[in-house]
């Protein structure tokens, strides 16, 4: 990182675009929802976007041939708060691989990282989705 880095962790926000790489992307019936990039963090509303940010995603296949997935966030708040967070993990034609896993709960301390990390139980998981929730 060129030059010093900020002793507080600054949050902001993505210019407004698309995002690249495959998404769930539904038929229309009715109501239509925009694309859910796979490989990625859906938030369940703008509250909880704008209380967090991502850093780093990670998965890696592991010997068993199922993957872990983790994510390290920043809490972009001065207060501690906690979010549910679960895996949906999705085979290489986006059906599920398997159910999406159980919520849990993780707490954010005031402007500290915290790691999320889950593991599917399918070993043809080909990509996978966290959703973030309050």
């Amino acid at each position: 990182i060129p030059g010093n880095p900020p002793v507080v962790a600054e949050c902001k926000r993505p210019a407004v675009g698309d995002r690249p790489g495959p998404a769930l992307v539904g038929r229309e019936y009715g109501l239509s929802v925009t694309p859910i990039p796979l490989n990625s963090v859906q938030f369940g509303s703008h509250e909880v976007a704008k209380s967090m940010a991502v850093q780093n995603l990670y998965a890696a296949r592991t010997p068993t041939d199922s993957v872990q997935v983790n994510a390290r966030f920043v809490s972009c708040l001065d207060e501690a708060t906690s979010v549910r967070m679960r895996t949906s993990f999705m085979r290489a034609d986006t059906s599920p691989a398997e159910a999406p896993t159980a919520w849990k709960l993780i707490f954010l301390s005031p402007r500290a990282t915290t790691v999320y990390s889950e593991l599917s139980t399918a070993t043809d998981a080909a990509s996978y989705l966290i959703e973030v929730s309050r």
